[in-house]
């Protein structure tokens, strides 16, 4: 019987499983199959990566950390989902002792043979390219997603007609790098209308309620939407506005004019894709 090879994933944004990407290409080209990958269920990996030509399986995981008290389960956990499958090679992309350690055993049980960067970097795309360097395996520098929207399209405009031209604006993320004040919304709005007939209007589903004040016909709040949907109102918006997240980097790679909003003093991972001079960041308080 063939084994697999695994490549584990411990982030947790969308945005840092599509900084994953070259990575992955990369690794399965070099060993000429499918891939199975294995991360965490925020970030949406189960959909982004559905209609990949590189991944043969997607393996969803709790591999954040856990609390002091746990470690001794999430280990026992993790071993006991590598013993499950049958696995050649891991790559893994992080740098948890406790993921180190549930690797370690499985690979001396089941004779797996593990790689993981040996060096840590502060961020994602360069850590990969360097692992990439260390593994000795060509980096395709490729971030292009292959997505099938056209059932997602059909979805979206069952019920809808959203005049064109369009602009995505994202409020919010997950972990609330930023927030942007009620009137600078406001104001960004209103101006946004002279140019563009409808205006997606996004944020986290946990944090939906931000923008409840808003009420207008061609603002469309995207909390309805996933993620693929979501990529297909970028992919066909004129351009992105809003903070260095998901929606962001999914703009990144769609070649999108872009307006990222940072905190002071923050350098964004996006700088690192190609395309980065179609995108301006701004680092104030708003």
């Amino acid at each position: 019987m063939t084994k697999d090879i695994a490549i584990i994933i411990p982030h947790k944004g969308i945005g840092d499983i599509i900084f994953h990407h070259s990575f992955i290409s990369s690794i399965s080209l070099f060993h000429r199959k499918k891939i199975v990958l294995i991360a965490n269920n925020s970030t949406k990996i189960n959909l982004i990566y559905k209609n990949s030509p590189y991944v043969k399986k997607i393996i969803i995981l709790d591999l954040k950390r856990p609390s002091k008290f746990m470690y001794p389960v999430k280990i026992y956990y993790l071993t006991h989902n590598i013993f499950r499958n049958s696995f050649e090679k891991i790559y893994y992309t992080g740098n948890s002792l406790w993921h180190k350690i549930s690797f370690v055993i499985a690979s001396k049980i089941k004779n797996i043979i593990l790689y993981y960067p040996n060096q840590k970097k502060k961020f994602i795309i360069p850590n990969l390219n360097s692992f990439l360097k260390q593994l000795k395996i060509k980096n395709i520098n490729s971030y292009k997603l292959k997505i099938n929207f056209e059932k997602k399209k059909n979805k979206i405009f069952k019920n809808n007609i959203f005049r064109k031209p369009w602009i995505f604006l994202s409020v919010d993320t997950s972990e609330n790098q930023i927030k942007l004040s009620n009137d600078f919304l406001i104001r960004l709005i209103f101006n946004l209308k002279k140019k563009y007939k409808t205006i997606f209007l996004n944020t986290n589903k946990q944090n939906k309620n931000i923008v409840n004040f808003i009420k207008k016909k061609d603002v469309v709040k995207t909390s309805q939407f996933n993620i693929i949907e979501i990529a297909y109102l970028i992919k066909n918006s004129k351009q992105f506005i809003g903070n260095e997240s998901g929606p962001a980097v999914l703009a990144a790679i769609f070649k999108k004019k872009s307006l990222i909003f940072l905190n002071d003093k923050v350098l964004p991972e996006s700088k690192y894709l190609p395309f980065n001079k179609l995108r301006k960041y701004i680092n104030k308080k708003f």
